[in-house]
């Protein structure tokens, strides 16, 4: 079983050169492996069936998609800025953007931090500037809200940051959907 979970893998490696989506999977029993291969980058996945029916991934990374200390820093900078230790937060979100300056999750969490330091101005140019490149309406949808509430001085921190939320989950859900519309095999 592993080798042939081993040669899938190599053939989806070799595909993914040629700018090709690709996934294979196998398993026995409750368990499950799989991989896929694609112009967004390299998947892995082990599934673990509960119960009769459900299926419940237990363990999905990205390849390649940076070192782990990346994540757990952010991770940290999220918790303390959902604690309201904003110096911690930014010190966080400003050593990352050091290291990865198009980290689109670290530019918009500084961007929230600012505002709530009472740095409006730096905190929406941040906003702003925001891009998730896999993700049109997600961008738009911030950017554009960022830039309508800049212009509204008595829209508290707290009121900004959750607005920017719901924005921004919208946007993915779009975005996803929009991708799951154009995927559909007819």
């Amino acid at each position: 079983m592993l080798s042939v979970i081993l040669a899938l893998f190599l053939v989806t490696v070799l595909l993914s050169a040629c700018n090709t989506t690709v996934g294979a999977g196998g398993g026995t029993g409750s368990t499950r492996v799989g991989g896929s291969v694609g112009s967004t980058g390299s998947m892995v996945g082990i599934g673990t069936s509960v119960g009769p029916n459900p299926m419940v991934v237990s363990y999905r990374d990205r390849l390649f998609s940076g070192p782990s200390a990346v994540r757990i820093n952010h991770k940290e900078g999220v918790k303390a800025l959902q604690n309201g230790d904003y110096d911690a937060a930014a010190a966080i979100f400003e050593e990352t953007l050091k290291a990865y300056p198009a980290h689109s999750d670290a530019t918009y969490y500084l961007g929230l931090t600012r505002i709530y330091q009472g740095q409006r101005e730096a905190g929406f140019a941040l906003l702003k500037s925001y891009r998730e490149p896999d993700h049109y309406r997600m961008t738009t949808d911030v950017q554009r809200m960022a830039e309508f509430l800049e212009k509204k001085e008595d829209v508290p921190a707290k009121t900004v940051h959750q607005t920017l939320n719901r924005y921004r989950i919208d946007g993915y859900n779009r975005d996803l959907q929009e991708t799951r519309d154009l995927n559909v095999w007819h």
